[in-house]
């Protein structure tokens, strides 16, 4: 399921942005990053539409729009984390 679920995110964003996608070089992808990930007890990995989506409508085109992400995400986990001891959830 991830496999069909990431090639047709992928071909829907390459006929839109005019690319090719080649059907195996996904599978091997998706593959070898569930391998590797099997040795460190890693959620499976699969295509991320939601991601994929804002960045197209945010015109992100280069690897630097994850890299900004990422750093945001760690900046909130290591500076806001006593904030979200409020949120609800469950009680130790």
């Amino acid at each position: 399921m991830a496999y069909l679920e990431s090639i047709s995110i992928a071909k829907g964003f390459g006929m839109k942005n005019d690319y090719r996608v080649s059907n195996s070089q996904e599978l091997v992808a998706i593959g070898m990053s569930n391998l590797a990930g099997s040795f460190v007890s890693s959620y499976p990995v699969t295509g991320s539409f939601s991601r994929s989506s804002v960045n197209d409508q945010s015109n992100v085109a280069t690897p630097a729009g994850g890299i900004m992400v990422g750093t945001l995400v760690i900046f909130a986990l290591a500076f806001l984390t006593p904030a979200f001891e409020y949120i609800p959830g469950m009680v130790p």
